[in-house]
């Protein structure tokens, strides 16, 4: 008899899990296609990290890509767990700050080499330049002052940043 009772709780137990699981969608189920090409005074940028994030906090999700040599960028969604988003599938339809970031780093330099170079920073002792090939006035998508709206649907965003 105890026998009985523990496999009818165990198959209870697993059915609760099965409604569970497939009762609840996921908001990653739901990302819309979206890419683009991001240029810089109108050249293709490559290797750039494109980073999504939501104007109002809790509409939609955060969501990065990297540009191929083309400068072409294709989103994936941020997620957790194993709701997580596919690669490459987009982020959910929402209002969207957008920043940018291409850095190269550079054997060291003195102050005066740095300053012949144009370079922002520069190493002391063993540390690299950075140079920031994307201007650093794009790296933060809160302040660089680019705001985009993703739809459903497939969406095709261009980023067109300049260096002045």
């Amino acid at each position: 008899m105890h026998r009985l009772n523990c496999c009818r709780l165990l198959v209870l137990g697993l059915a609760a899990c099965a409604v569970a699981m497939t009762g609840c969608s996921s908001p990653m189920t739901d990302t819309n296609l979206v890419e683009g090409v991001v240029t810089l005074d109108g050249q293709p940028v490559a290797a750039a990290t494109v980073t999504f994030q939501p104007v109002t906090e809790g509409q939609g999700v955060s969501a990065t890509g990297i540009t191929d040599e083309n400068g072409v960028y294709k989103l994936t969604a941020v997620g957790t767990g194993a709701a997580g988003a596919k690669a490459q599938a987009g982020t959910l339809a929402g209002e969207y700050n957008v920043g940018v970031v291409k850095m190269s780093f550079d054997e060291t330099l003195n102050e005066e080499e740095a300053e012949e170079k144009g370079e922002v920073e520069f190493g002391e002792s063993g540390d690299d330049a950075v140079t920031h090939i994307v201007p650093e006035k794009y790296n933060n998508p809160k302040d660089s002052g680019i705001q985009v709206k993703v739809t459903d649907g497939a969406n095709k965003i261009p980023i067109e940043l300049t260096s002045g």
